[in-house]
């Protein structure tokens, strides 16, 4: 498996001051795909699976605002869950045409949720992959509370934190699964120091707005896909397709957070 420059974001559309990163590819009449990554991410992320996605139909893919190629404001107040989603929404009004199919990885699971119930005439599908409705981060509250004071006490001034000693337990996994340059590109697309902080109380402290009270109002067809050792996600899993409409869940059997980069084969079934 190899990665090319070709899965790079070359476009920007303007939103409210900010350069927001984004793609297109592939020229197929079917109904466009929207890949939405996760807290610290970017649609790099996705950039190994962008070959096969774009074989079926057009994929468009962007960088949320202080991630990856996106505008870094270096400006906590610029940041915050309801702004991310109503920056899709508004690129979805631009791109989207007579609607998308729309997946949301993680923090992008919950803004590409949000965008839905903003405006549901923008999505004919949602797949929610590895993420909640109601709560992020770890099931252990110890911990919780070790990563909201820690993102508390942080100073986005002195640039990113050296948060090499809390690797995931499938780092391993991804080393394994992609290539050398795929993965020293993605340091390269490293977050926004201020953004890491802002979004980071919203998701890992008690500042994330449950949508769940709003999940009997998306109408469209979802799809909630989760790795099977990613908690507390595969717990909640069934109960957030159960909570929609028209919701179904699949396990990915010895997956984590990430399965588009550890179980490619299983992920695009």
């Amino acid at each position: 498996m190899t990665w090319t420059p070709d899965t790079e974001l070359r476009r920007t559309f303007d939103r409210d001051g900010e350069a927001i990163a984004w793609e297109r590819w592939g020229d197929g009449d079917g109904r466009p795909l929207v890949l939405c990554h996760g807290y610290t991410g970017s649609a790099h992320d996705f950039a190994l699976n962008i070959d096969a996605l774009r074989a079926r139909r057009p994929v468009l893919a962007l960088d949320l605002r202080g991630h990856g190629r996106s505008h870094h404001a270096a400006d906590e107040s610029r940041y915050s869950l309801e702004q991310l989603a109503d920056d899709l929404v508004a690129f979805l009004g631009a791109n989207g045409g007579g609607g998308v199919d729309l997946l949301g990885h993680s923090m992008g699971g919950w803004v590409s949720l949000a965008a839905t119930i903003k405006r549901p005439d923008l999505v004919r599908s949602l797949i929610l992959m590895d993420t909640s409705a109601w709560q992020f981060g770890d099931t252990d509250e110890e911990l919780r509370v070790l990563y909201a004071a820690f993102l508390h006490g942080f100073d986005p001034a002195g640039g990113l934190p050296d948060l090499s000693g809390l690797e995931s337990p499938e780092q391993a996994l991804v080393d394994a699964a992609t290539p050398p340059q795929w993965r020293t590109r993605k340091d390269e697309l490293a977050i926004d120091p201020y953004a890491l902080k802002a979004l980071g109380r919203q998701l890992l402290g008690h500042g994330l707005p449950s949508l769940r009270s709003r999940l009997a109002d998306v109408r469209c067809p979802v799809t909630v896909i989760v790795g099977e050792h990613d908690h507390p996600y595969v717990d909640q899993a069934d109960d957030l397709a159960r909570e929609v409409a028209d919701g179904t869940a699949t396990v990915i059997e010895g997956a984590h957070h990430s399965p588009q980069l550890t179980h490619r084969d299983a992920w695009h079934a």
